[in-house]
């Protein structure tokens, strides 16, 4: 199977040789893997398959085109003021990532966001950490994701507020046998301790 970036004499990635179609096929195989390992219980099978998605190449390539192409926070740099823009830049962070140790992290840089009352804090990762945490997310992600409800909708990939509002649509709806409905919001839920 051809390698899906080349390799340039500084041992850095050529990220316009990338075949990203591969790449993404290879990632998307290894998560459906981790989802009906899950699925089937085989708890030995998906912390294997696991940890061969945090080594996969493609998922490194895949991170870091996420977050330094895709993510609307790219030209935010974190306590390190590091923000990678070039080609050259993505390919020496792909090279970087695969020797990295995943348990070492830096520090975040603490902003500060108006809210109606008063600021809210936002910590914002470096660059690398941002990568590690998105080569985390495609290992562990189909595995939680393929033990969740199926009627829960917040904060999970696929869904959103209008297949909740259909969901909501489709049990409350008159000569149902729902007797009451509930409409919660735990306000200060993730509000650091005062």
């Amino acid at each position: 199977m051809q390698l899906a970036a080349n390799v340039t004499s500084g041992d850095a990635v050529d990220w316009h040789s990338i075949n990203w179609k591969h790449v993404y096929r290879t990632v998307k195989n290894l998560r459906q893997r981790i989802f009906r390992a899950s699925r089937e219980n085989d708890l030995k099978h998906v912390r294997s398959l696991q940890r061969l998605m945090l080594r996969c190449q493609a998922n490194v390539l895949e991170s870091v085109r996420h977050v330094t192409q895709v993510n609307a926070g790219k030209d935010t740099p974190g306590v390190d003021q590091v923000i990678v823009t070039t080609p050259e830049e993505r390919g020496r962070l792909c090279k970087q990532l695969s020797h990295l140790d995943l348990h070492h992290v830096r520090p975040v840089r603490r902003v500060y966001i108006p809210k109606r009352k008063g600021r809210r804090p936002l910590g914002i990762p470096t660059i690398v950490d941002r990568c590690v945490q998105a080569m985390g997310k495609n290992a562990l992600e189909p595995f939680w994701e393929a033990r969740c409800e199926g009627s829960s909708y917040g904060f999970r990939p696929g869904r959103g507020c209008h297949d909740a509002i259909e969901r909501i649509f489709r049990v409350a709806r008159p000569g149902t046998t729902r007797p009451w409905v509930l409409d919660a919001d735990i306000a200060g839920a993730f509000d650091p301790a005062s």
